[in-house]
């Protein structure tokens, strides 16, 4: 599949149609529409737009694959639900100081798991 294959599944994915996409990614219909059909290329700030927009890797849409910074799907769901929930990122936030800062306090800490504790 070509770029420009992807970008169009990436937009229709989300619903969105060549104007809207180009309006969310400060660009015109025309352009979104020549790179769609890969009779050109994005340029560098357009490609690092779209890779933002679809919150995607810009290797990914490049070449299909993603980076060493792929995500799984339940990380993906957890990110979607953060996403439409501020209350719920704002506690999760939250959480992840205090916890660093226990951790700090304890200077570290090993993970135990179920096992561990069955045997002490």
């Amino acid at each position: 599949m070509k770029m420009g294959e992807r970008i169009k599944e990436l937009r229709k994915n989300k619903g969105l149609n060549q104007s809207k996409l180009a309006k969310a990614v400060n660009s015109s219909t025309a352009m979104i529409s020549v790179i769609e059909a890969s009779k050109s290329k994005p340029t560098l700030e357009l490609l690092t737009e779209l890779s933002e927009f679809f919150q995607v890797s810009t290797d990914y849409l490049l070449t299909g694959k993603e980076g060493t910074n792929e995500i799984s799907a339940e990380e993906r769901e957890i990110l979607d639900v953060l996403r439409k929930d501020e209350a719920m990122t704002n506690a999760m936030i939250e959480f992840s100081r205090v916890k660093k800062k226990v951790i700090s306090y304890l200077g570290g800490y090993t993970k135990i798991n179920a096992q561990d504790l069955e045997s002490s």
